[in-house]
């Protein structure tokens, strides 16, 4: 009965968000705020995900803990994390914003730490522990600054804020909290190793609660806007971190782990969206990314998901012909669609587009034959449709963002690291076997061991006493 009842309550309060988004967007009713909260087409659209995120997570939590003894503690833990990440979603004072931030951690922690018997599961929590309570204090002096230069206590009021010194010092605080949130490198082993956690919690984390860093951005848009340093410290973290766990992914085997680093890359990706001022782009990667990481966590027991992985991973590389026709194609039709929906035209978001788009083609030529190139060019030419359609809607959900410059540096620093993402990718298909391959593929299955270096420094800063666990499972790092 409780399980249907919260059901119920997420339901018509994720349709009561999504009407009042869509109605906010359309400017037919003006932002509705009372006692702190404010929804916007932003808060509301990000608060009716939540709903719709949570609302699958109870329905799979229900049937998995049926038979469970502790159902009842587990059901309440779940239902004061979904309450606390709507209210984090839907505050506008600062007080009541930082509180619910604060409160998902927390509440997080917990379902975490559900099954305490397991040391990978407590590690994890421990770290995740000591690097929230540094961004939460980082987070809170933010706040204050901006309370006590600015007197400024409300996310809507932040369009006003003078710009200085002061404000970029905060920008750069700000994009600091929210790389710590999103598990961005060196800070991303706990994300590795939350998957110990019980398969609802995990898919809870990686499709909503990993999401508030970007929307914190997305919010605080009026300060960053200006801030280059801060955008390009964004660009240059959300970069290398993409760049790693993109080709750390492509050596993994086990599936939890392998969406966990595909998690860390696209929180990446969406991060670098942010930086060159993409915000309409980050949210439906925000959207799109949420929707399918709860479906492919909560299906990651399926052998015969595991299964059509593994095929996946064993897919040949495309001659040269099918790969230079892609191109060309991808080419054309990435040209034509900038010439038609983007008006601030930057190269990278376009170049990534571009190269998924020509690797997918040449797949299609390559499994298919020139029969299907008809048929392939069509479904490419519909899926850059409904992404532009996606982008226009999701423009009207957001907030007119502040006046920035276009960086021309950041818009390279992204192509390499695309470029070098690719490079990884050929290499371990092409010369999987040669000696710089073989010990590239040795290096990016570890991780490139920098969850190791950030394990023994959080040890160092805060020990781990577990009961009745060996020590030196806290440098475990399995695959």
């Amino acid at each position: 009965m409780l399980w249907r009842s919260a059901q119920g309550l997420l339901l018509i309060l994720g349709v009561g968000f999504a009407v009042v988004s869509g109605l906010v967007a359309n400017a037919l009713m003006a932002p509705l705020g009372v006692s702190g909260v404010l929804l916007t087409s932003l808060s509301a659209g990000f608060a009716a995900m939540i709903c719709f995120i949570g609302l699958i997570v109870l329905r799979y939590a229900a049937v998995q803990f049926r038979d469970e003894p502790d159902q009842h503690r587990f059901f309440w833990r779940l239902v004061a994390t979904l309450s606390a990440i709507l209210v984090t979603a839907v505050a506008d004072h600062f007080l009541l914003f930082w509180l619910g931030w604060v409160t998902v951690s927390l509440t997080l922690h917990r379902l975490l730490l559900f099954y305490p018997d397991r040391p990978r599961a407590i590690l994890a929590a421990h770290k995740k522990f000591i690097f929230a309570r540094i961004a939460e204090t980082l987070l809170a002096v933010v706040l204050l600054t901006l309370y006590w230069h600015f007197d400024i206590v409300r996310i809507s009021a932040l369009g006003q804020l003078a710009h200085n010194h002061v404000s970029h010092l905060l920008a750069l605080l700000l994009v600091t909290v929210a790389a710590m949130k999103c598990a961005q490198l060196p800070v991303h082993g706990w994300l590795l190793q939350v998957v110990e956690a019980p398969t609802a919690v995990s898919a809870l984390l990686h499709a909503g609660i990993i999401n508030l860093g970007g929307y914190l951005l997305l919010q605080f848009t009026p300060l960053l806007a200006p801030a280059e340093a801060a955008r390009w410290l964004l660009a240059v973290v959300a970069g290398i971190s993409m760049l790693v766990a993109a080709s750390v992914t492509m050596t993994r085997i086990s599936v939890k782990v392998r969406l966990a680093w595909s998690t860390v890359a696209q929180m990446a990706l969406m991060l670098v969206e942010i930086s060159l001022g993409y915000y309409a782009l980050a949210m439906l990667h925000l959207v799109a990314h949420s929707c399918y990481k709860a479906h492919a966590f909560l299906m990651a027991g399926s052998v015969v998901e595991q299964h059509e992985r593994q095929k996946f991973a064993q897919v040949g590389l495309p001659k040269f012909q099918s790969l230079l026709l892609g191109a060309s194609v991808a080419l054309v039709l990435v040209v034509m669609t900038v010439a038609l929906v983007d008006k601030a035209f930057y190269l990278a978001p376009w170049f990534a587009v571009g190269m998924a788009l020509a690797l997918w083609l040449a797949s299609e030529v390559e499994q298919l034959s020139w029969r299907y190139a008809i048929r392939t060019l069509g479904n490419a030419a519909a899926w850059l449709l409904l992404y532009s359609l996606g982008v226009w809607g999701l423009n009207h959900l957001l907030p007119s963002p502040a006046s920035q410059n276009y960086l021309i540096g950041i818009d390279v620093w992204i192509c390499l690291v695309l470029v070098a993402i690719a490079s990884v990718y050929f290499w371990l298909l092409y010369h999987p076997h040669q000696a710089l391959g073989h010990r590239l593929f040795i290096a990016l299955n570890a991780g490139l061991y920098l969850d190791e270096w950030a394990t023994r420094l959080t040890l160092r800063m805060w020990p781990l006493r577990s009961r009745g666990a060996a020590p030196k499972f806290v440098l475990e790092n399995k695959s």
